[in-house]
């Protein structure tokens, strides 16, 4: 039987180029296929070694876990300063950073890198879908001065306040600027920022920027955070957790200051809250009705918050009984944040401020907020003008009664 001899088709040039690139892209696909798997292996092992170097979270009595994201991993911790009002913290707020090792009342100082967060822009993510509202504005939102070298010294944590060499103060260069006139004036601190992120970033959107805003030390992202309140035209304050009549020391965190402690002990712990982060115009107590009342101990910080060239506001009375040579307040009335069926509270005690200020002349309030009765503020602040008053930030209420009471000496 005879065979016929096989020929092999005829390609053209460009037959045969295309038939190449075929080939090449067919074998780059299955090349990415088989090799996605260590893709992954090899982002998941950068991020798990950033994270390495964040402190390690510490359960302890007082603290609970949130469930974080839709995974539900526990990752970030509610923070223990503001165990009182826990209820406006929800799963996947920011978790506080901690003094990680504290040995026999002694703080060994973590190194900067310690607070490390992944974020794309350098802020922290926003919530899906979340809207960012137009800052209101009753009065101009003027940038508050940036941090200043002149008024920095180091420390053994970082960098905190001092009195420039020309005698310039924190409490002034960072205050912002109020023209007051013959209505009276009324202010208002919201404390507790920086540990819920969109109750944070809510509050320096939406409140005036003649509201003053007050940091827990333990917040992570606080440079960022309190960079964004200065150039939204807010004055902001450094809180510090002193202990409480209840002797709750663990919901108050590692840096709290206490009676039990040495003033060595707590001058180390006070220059790590003071080094957190800068540009802040003075310090308000968180808590502490215990620690104020002790004259020795409470003496000791106002002589370093004094030299430090910082305001300090107090909501315990100690001012009053001791009447401290600082520029210095007290808070005339404690506002309710108002949850659930207390909401109606914050109403109450916001018009109790108006009153007192209408009888006085000037008076400042202090509250933690929630999603609700940040509403509710933020409504009130609005419209104070028609009740013939005028939101002023809390530098001014320190700065008028420096002047009453300079008056009522003569």
């Amino acid at each position: 039987m005879r065979f016929r001899r096989l020929k092999l088709p005829v390609f053209s040039r460009l037959t045969l180029a295309w038939i190449a690139f075929a080939s090449i892209g067919i074998g780059a696909v299955a090349y990415g296929i088989t090799d996605f798997g260590r893709g992954q292996t090899a982002v998941k092992m950068a991020v798990e070694g950033i994270e390495r170097l964040a402190p390690p979270e510490k359960r302890t009595e007082g603290h609970t876990l949130a469930e974080a994201g839709e995974g539900g991993d526990a990752r970030e911790a509610q923070s223990p300063m503001l165990a009182s009002v826990a209820n406006q913290f929800t799963a996947g707020d920011d978790a506080e950073d901690t003094l990680s090792s504290l040995t026999d009342g002694v703080i060994q100082h973590e190194p900067d890198t310690a607070d490390v967060v992944i974020t794309v822009d350098g802020a922290p993510a926003r919530a899906i879908g979340a809207k960012k509202e137009p800052a209101a504005s009753l009065n101009a939102p003027v940038s508050i001065a940036s941090p200043s070298a002149k008024l920095l010294r180091r420390s053994a944590y970082g960098k905190i306040p001092r009195i420039s060499a020309t005698g310039e103060k924190a409490s002034r260069y960072y205050a912002r600027a109020f023209k007051e006139n013959d209505l009276p004036i009324v202010g208002l601190i919201v404390g507790g920022l920086g540990l819920n992120r969109a109750i944070t970033e809510r509050a320096i959107d939406e409140l005036p920027p003649s509201v003053t805003l007050a940091f827990a030390p333990y917040s992570k992202d606080l440079v960022f955070w309190s960079k964004r309140a200065r150039d939204a035209g807010h004055e902001i304050m450094i809180e510090i957790p002193m202990e409480n009549r209840k002797g709750d020391a663990e919901t108050l965190g590692p840096a709290a200051l206490l009676t039990t402690r040495t003033t060595a002990e707590n001058t180390q712990r006070l220059d790590w809250i003071l080094s957190r982060f800068q540009g802040y115009f003075g310090a308000t107590n968180y808590l502490g009705a215990k620690f104020s009342g002790d004259r020795h101990a409470m003496a000791a910080v106002l002589d370093i918050i004094k030299g430090a060239g910082l305001a300090y506001i107090d909501d315990t009375g100690l001012l009053r009984r001791t009447g401290a040579d600082i520029d210095a307040t007290t808070v005339n009335l404690l506002i309710n944040p108002g949850y659930g069926s207390e909401r109606a509270e914050t109403a109450r005690d916001l018009d109790g401020l108006e009153k007192i200020a209408a009888r006085e002349g000037a008076a400042l309030g202090k509250t933690y907020v929630n999603d609700a009765t940040l509403t509710d503020i933020v409504k009130w602040a609005e419209n104070l003008g028609s009740h013939d008053m005028v939101l002023a930030p809390a530098s001014a209420i320190i700065a008028k009664s420096a002047v009453d009471r300079r008056t009522a000496t003569r």
